[in-house]
C-alpha cells in the first residue's frame, strides 16, 4: 500500500516561541519534531528524516515537520524541545 503524502495541518499550528522561531529560521537544515522517550525533540532532517504522514508548518520560509504522533499533542514549540547538546553549546558561548 503506498504511503500517504505529508499533510498540511487543517487547523492553526502550535504556538512557536520567538526564540524558537529565530532558531528555526537561522538553522542550516530544515527540522523535524519527533518522539523520544523523554518527549518531543527538535532534530535536523539528517538525523530524523520526515515521514509521509508528518504535518508541515512553514516557519519564516523553512518547513518544520512534526511527527503525526506529536502533532495533536503539541500546543507550544519552545526551547524545551532542543536537544541537551544544543543547550550546553549555547551556555558556553
Amino acid at each position: 500500500m503506498p504511503a500517504k503524502p505529508a499533510k498540511k495541518s487543517p487547523h492553526p499550528g502550535p504556538e512557536i516561541s520567538p526564540e524558537m522561531r529565530d532558531y528555526i529560521k537561522n538553522s542550516f537544515s530544515e527540522l523535524r519534531i519527533c518522539t523520544t522517550c523523554e518527549g518531543p525533540i527538535l532534530l535536523p532532517l539528517r538525523l530524523s528524516p520526515p515521514k509521509p504522514m508528518d504535518v508541515k508548518i512553514d516557519v519564516e520560509g523553512k518547513t518544520l515537520y512534526i511527527s503525526a504522533v506529536q502533532a495533536p499533542q503539541i500546543k507550544i514549540i519552545d526551547g524545551r524541545m532542543l536537544p541537551k547538546c544544543v543547550l550546553q553549546r549555547r551556555k558556553k558561548c
